[in-house]
């Protein structure tokens, strides 16, 4: 009958015989009640067993002897056991669970670092708030009380570039006569400067003009041309026209010089031709002369830049003062300074036209 497989035999060959030794569990079990005796015979049969292999293994040197150990079980049977943790518990995110949480942290000062962020985010934004709005109540504040608009004129002295709209200017001459070049002209000019009388040449074109005194009109210019014929001068009446432009490049001063010149000459020109013809200036005719010489004489000087004005300004007065001259003293050498500095400023008010103002 076959064994059991939970009880374990060991086999013993001795001589070619097996030698069993099985130690049965229910002699073991019979055996329990006297563990002093259960020991002795275990000691004595193991000796007796040790004893009968020595002396079986001295008997026969040659006798084999081969050792049979219980088999050992298939690895099939056996099973490999993994000790299992245990279960975790579930999270429990209750209000008491997340109450302890946050009085954990707050002892570490996660409340108070979060109530302080919040606390300057807040007044942050507050502060930034007020200052927009206090940007936008000045800007709205500064549009409703903005200054108006200064409409005032310019002040005489400012130095604005404007155009002067100059008119144009109608004189009444005694020529002595045409050339093509300034040299014949000053020829010309040297000769009757021998006989005692001034003359003035001015370039308009391509032609050289010689001028010898003007007038307020060209009758009174007829009358003062056969006085110099008389003097054995060559000479006729005729009518100029200096044609007016826009003049830019001029300040303001400047601007009301050059608008003002050709009024101011008409006046001089009609009290040039009685002081020529030995006759009085009329008081309506030097009331004109002396208001216009006023205005003049009220521009700064030091505002006039341009070289042109500056000599339209003080042949005009130079004019002027040598009229209230005559009407004192009533001489004839009055009258040809007038004819002079009035032939001057022809000429120099021809000069400012050509130079466009510049």
């Amino acid at each position: 009958m076959d064994k059991p497989k939970s009880e374990k035999t060991i086999t013993i060959k001795i001589n070619g015989k097996d030698r069993p030794f099985q130690e049965k569990k229910e002699e073991m079990q019979e055996k329990a009640w006297d563990p002093r005796q259960m020991d002795r015979q275990k000691k004595q049969e193991q000796t007796e067993f040790f004893a009968t292999i020595q002396t079986a293994a001295g008997k026969e040197a040659d006798d084999s002897f081969d050792w049979i150990l219980p088999e050992e079980a298939e690895d099939a049977d056996i099973k490999e056991y993994k000790k299992a943790a245990p279960p975790k518990s579930p999270a429990k995110n209750g209000l008491s669970t997340l109450a302890k949480k946050f009085q954990g942290r707050n002892k570490q000062g996660f409340l108070t670092s979060i109530f302080l962020a919040v606390f300057f985010a807040v007044l942050l934004g507050t502060s930034f708030g007020f200052i927009m709005l206090k940007l936008v109540f000045t800007d709205q504040a500064a549009e409703t009380v903005a200054p108006p608009i200064n409409e005032t004129p310019a002040a005489s002295n400012q130095q604005t570039p404007a155009a002067a709209a100059v008119e144009t200017l109608t004189a009444y001459v005694v020529q002595g006569g045409v050339f093509s070049n300034s040299e014949a002209a000053q020829q010309i000019q040297e000769a009757n400067s021998q006989k005692g009388v001034y003359s003035q040449s001015i370039n308009i074109g391509e032609q050289t003009f010689l001028f010898l005194g003007v007038s307020g009109s060209l009758d009174q210019a007829k009358e003062i041309g056969a006085d110099l014929k008389s003097k054995g001068i060559d000479v006729f009446a005729k009518e100029v026209a200096f044609e007016g432009k826009a003049l830019e490049g001029l300040n303001a001063d400047e601007k009301k010089l050059a608008e003002n010149a050709p009024a101011f000459y008409q006046s001089l020109s009609e009290g040039a031709a009685s002081a020529s013809l030995g006759s009085s200036i009329t008081p309506e005719a030097a009331e004109e002369i002396k208001n216009h010489s006023k205005a003049v004489n009220d521009l700064p000087a030091d505002q006039i830049k341009n070289k042109s004005l500056i000599s339209i300004r003080e042949e005009l007065l130079d004019a002027s003062k040598q009229i209230d001259t005559y009407q004192q003293a009533g001489d004839s050498a009055s009258a040809g300074k007038i004819q002079e500095h009035l032939l001057a400023f022809l000429a120099a008010y021809q000069t400012l036209l050509q130079s466009d103002g510049q």
